[in-house]
């Protein structure tokens, strides 16, 4: 597995060595230890310990073009001006908050940023409850008050993007799924997009990029695929994840309910949107589906990984009238 990530950098020496630069550059103090975190499918991302305290560095993916770094960290810096607890990051010596460091002719391009000393909800092992469900809304309410507009960037996993992965990617997909995902396509194709209401968002608010700290305060991480695209894409997101019940489809859909009814204490969400919310809730599932299936075939899928699947696969099938009911 460990080599699995280093590839991503093409690591070529002893991490505590580009550790001990950044400290250098940072003014991070002295190098103490490296923690690999082991989540997250683009770059190398591990925490470093100092004498000064924790931070989180990544080096981003070698398959990334230096504007696409460069717009990753834009994105951050972005989301700590807003409302919202999010780490923060750090700029260097040099005032920079992109950093290049070379070891034998390699560049490793990186950012650091501050460490957050608890877990995710992934990491717990457990869905948000109600109270802490209210907390993720209105930080994800926040998030969409801001009329910046980045630069969109493409994300293989994104709702508008469906089409274009399916075409890629139907290859590597259970037969059985590819007539309906076809049809989810052509639904998706009648929908006027700029009838939704538009602003910056997240795009990922999942069990994995959510932490609690040790004083129960709730953080929203890795804005890596944040983007201006319709807002209902984020409570679609989250829905599909934080509101799901494997086993309960009348537990999931009070939960749907709960979360945008507490969107709505904020903000109402226009008839549009509701209509096209269990569309945009299968195309998340049937997308992660795919994402996942492709992972799997190259033969590079964990255990989290296939658990994934199952639980996307079991969101679509538990997605009919009997769900939306209650919800709409």
């Amino acid at each position: 597995m460990l080599r699995e990530f280093t590839k991503r950098i093409n690591l070529n020496t002893d991490l505590d060595n580009i550790s001990k630069e950044i400290c250098n550059e940072y003014n991070l103090g002295q190098y103490i230890l490296d923690t690999i975190i082991e989540i997250g499918y683009e770059d190398f991302n591990y925490i470093l310990e100092t004498s000064s305290g924790k931070y989180c560095v990544k080096i981003f993916n070698i398959k990334r073009t230096d504007k696409e770094c460069k717009q990753y960290v834009d994105r951050i810096k972005l989301a700590s001006t807003l409302d919202i607890n999010t780490p923060k990051i750090y700029s260097s010596k040099k005032k920079d908050y992109l950093s290049t460091i070379k070891f034998k002719n390699t560049k490793y391009r990186l950012c650091v940023t501050e460490y957050i000393e608890g877990k995710s909800f992934y990491d717990l092992g457990r869905k948000p409850n109600s109270e802490e469900i209210k907390e993720i809304v209105r930080q994800m309410v926040n998030i969409h008050k801001t009329n910046q507009k980045p630069n969109y960037i493409y994300d293989e996993w994104t709702i508008t993007n469906f089409k274009q992965e399916l075409e890629d990617k139907a290859k590597y997909l259970d037969n059985k799924y590819l007539s309906y995902f076809e049809q989810l396509v052509e639904r998706y194709g009648k929908i006027d997009i700029l009838k939704l209401s538009h602003s910056f968002i997240h795009g990922d608010i999942i069990t994995s990029n959510i932490i609690k700290d040790e004083n129960n305060k709730l953080w929203l991480i890795d804005f890596g695929v944040s983007n201006y695209l319709p807002r209902i894409i984020d409570l679609v997101v989250s829905a599909c994840d934080l509101c799901l019940e494997l086993e309960d489809i009348l537990k999931t859909s009070l939960n749907i309910k709960m979360l945008i009814e507490e969107y709505e204490k904020y903000s109402k969400l226009t008839e549009y949107e509701k209509h096209v919310f269990p569309i945009f809730f299968d195309i998340v599932n049937a997308i992660g589906m795919l994402q996942m299936s492709y992972i799997i075939k190259i033969g590079k899928a964990t255990e989290e990984d296939r658990s994934s699947y199952y639980e996307y696969e079991k969101g679509l099938e538990i997605s009919n009238s009997e769900l939306w009911r209650n919800i709409f």
